[in-house]
């Protein structure tokens, strides 16, 4: 059995936050006690929170809802005959594994993983994204572009409003959008997207969306987090299931793919705006050496932002550039 088998069987024992010896743990995986140890300790690695109490063994620090594809299935109300969906334990980054499937095999637009962890989560211009295992949502889709590489322009826009729709229909008030890829709850970071795109050969185009929601962000994780940030289960309502969030979710950006495929941004353009949490504000950006001081005007049907200063109103394109609020 490999070592990542064991791990996931170890956390299936472990899943229901009570505590288990080292010795039933080790003879469930037909492992030592020391190798038990030693598979917690990973486990640990991947941001689990474990206590170890001499004489009752191992516990998580609460039970835990593991990701379930048929449990996604049943709590899917469209889409039910969607492309196809995988659920990964511990991946790299959700957005590569989906690469490398594509690059092994045609996929069918729409094809989606989800991941219980990243071990190199990445965010928009580099910057890591924070995985901790069986807290949050990693989830990436595959998704062709009918009009080639510019067809791509607005997609993280798109699915931005996809996101914060979704997020209102469960109840979540307060939702917020900033350009270009991210989604706030009361003023607080809880989901970014990374749109990867990739030009063929035949001059063909297709993106790999990959989308990071903070649903019970561990605290101990969550200090090297250098922005405000919040998950789901502080701003829900009502306790939700994580497969239910996770069909949900799939949904809607399903929905909102299938319909810019259609239609394009246009389609989306004042959606943004009524979560535009810049809009009409003076704003900062920031881009390498450079600053640009102005209002934000919200965006245009390209998905460029639109900034007013005193020469007028100038646009904007994604790449190295970041937004702050102008205090």
């Amino acid at each position: 059995m490999k070592q990542s088998q064991r791990l996931d069987q170890l956390i299936q024992q472990l899943s229901d936050g009570e505590f288990h010896s080292g010795q039933s743990l080790g003879e469930q995986l037909s492992i030592s006690r020391a190798a038990v140890n030693q598979h917690i300790h990973k486990l640990e690695e991947l941001g689990l929170e474990l206590f170890s109490v001499s004489g009752k063994g191992y516990k998580l620090s609460q039970q835990l809802e593991l990701l379930d594809k048929e449990k996604i299935k049943q709590a899917t109300e469209h889409f039910y005959e969607a492309p196809d969906f995988a659920v990964y334990s511990v991946v790299d980054s959700s957005n590569d594994e989906l690469k490398l499937l594509a690059q092994k095999q045609p996929l069918a637009a729409g094809y989606s993983v989800f991941a219980e962890a990243q071990t190199a989560g990445r965010g928009r211009r580099g910057k890591r994204w924070i995985s901790p295992f069986g807290s949050n949502l990693y989830f990436s889709v595959y998704w062709p572009l009918v009009e080639g590489i510019h067809g791509a322009m607005g997609l993280s826009l798109a699915v931005g409003v996809a996101l914060a729709e979704c997020f209102e229909s469960l109840g979540i008030e307060g939702v917020g959008l900033k350009w270009p890829n991210d989604v706030y709850i009361k003023g607080k970071k809880v989901s970014g997207i990374l749109v990867d795109l990739e030009t063929l050969a035949d001059g063909s185009a297709h993106s790999i969306i990959g989308i990071g929601i903070n649903l019970k962000m561990p605290e101990r994780v969550a200090e090297s987090i250098d922005q405000a940030w919040t998950d789901i289960s502080s701003e829900a309502p009502a306790f939700m299931s994580r497969n239910l969030i996770a069909a949900r979710v799939r949904e809607s950006v399903l929905a909102c793919l299938s319909e810019y495929d259609s239609a394009g941004l246009s389609a989306f353009q004042v959606r943004w705006r009524a979560y535009d949490q810049f809009l009409d504000k003076p704003v900062r950006l920031i881009m390498g050496q450079r600053e640009c001081i102005g209002t934000c005007r919200g965006i245009d049907e390209n998905g460029a932002l639109l900034v007013q200063d005193e020469a007028g109103v100038k646009r904007y394109f994604g790449g190295e550039i970041s937004l702050r609020l102008q205090h």
